[in-house]
């Protein structure tokens, strides 16, 4: 089965943008592009093998990567597509992830 295609909402976007210029300014450009290419890793992973990953709200069939303790990205499967909704700091409150 050939790859689906990949597509960023606008506002997972913003929150990586944000992501990286947090990391950049806390931890220096190595961190940050460690970061983003784990990021990078896992949305290939996602776009591989989207059904590998759980379920985690079944209502809207949006799905969860944990990329570490910290992050997690949220995406759902489309017919032609797999949508990145969010890339969420887990630290965060989880009030706040609105999916």
């Amino acid at each position: 089965m050939p790859d689906k295609d990949l597509k960023w909402s606008d506002r997972s976007l913003e929150e990586n943008r944000k992501l990286t210029v947090y990391l950049y300014n806390e931890w220096g450009e190595e961190i940050a592009l460690r970061i983003q290419e784990q990021i990078n890793k896992a949305v290939t992973r996602i776009q591989r093998s989207p059904e590998h990953f759980p379920i985690f709200l079944k209502r809207k069939n949006i799905r969860r990567c944990v990329l570490s303790p910290q992050t997690s990205i949220f995406f759902r499967v489309l017919k032609q597509d797999i949508l990145i909704i969010s890339i969420f700091d887990n630290r965060q409150n989880p009030k706040k992830r609105k999916l």
